[in-house]
């Protein structure tokens, strides 16, 4: 099972948070999401258990509060779930503005900046 752990303090190592999850059962694979450039923490991360073990996490971490934050623990397939049916309530939008410019879709050239003036050179 592959679990989600989100609102994670900046100061919580990968080493602390094995020794969290550790007591629900045996890790298998553990990652705090860092910035690129910095390596600090952007404060989520992800690990992977076994399925009874996940389950024991879940109950025991989501919701204990670490530094001030509240963890939030939960089965990732479930949150992808949750999330693509959140999407497809609330549906696309009939017309897409074009991002920049007049016309995205036509290719080259089209910067959206209107030149004036006299001949360049053509």
């Amino acid at each position: 099972m592959k679990l989600s752990i989100g609102n994670l303090p900046q100061t919580v190592t990968e080493d602390a948070l094995l020794a969290l999850l550790t007591p629900s059962g045996k890790v298998e694979h553990l990652v705090i999401k860092r910035d690129k450039i910095t390596k600090v923490s952007l404060g989520y991360g992800t690990c992977e258990m076994s399925d009874e073990d996940g389950k024991k996490a879940i109950a025991s971490l989501n919701g204990k509060e670490i530094d001030g934050k509240k963890l939030v623990v939960v089965n990732q397939e479930d949150l992808v779930r949750e999330q693509n049916e959140a999407q497809k309530k609330k549906g696309a939008p009939a017309v897409a503005k074009p991002a920049f410019g007049r016309n995205q879709t036509t290719g080259g050239g089209n910067t959206g900046v209107q030149r004036r003036g006299g001949s360049r050179g053509s």
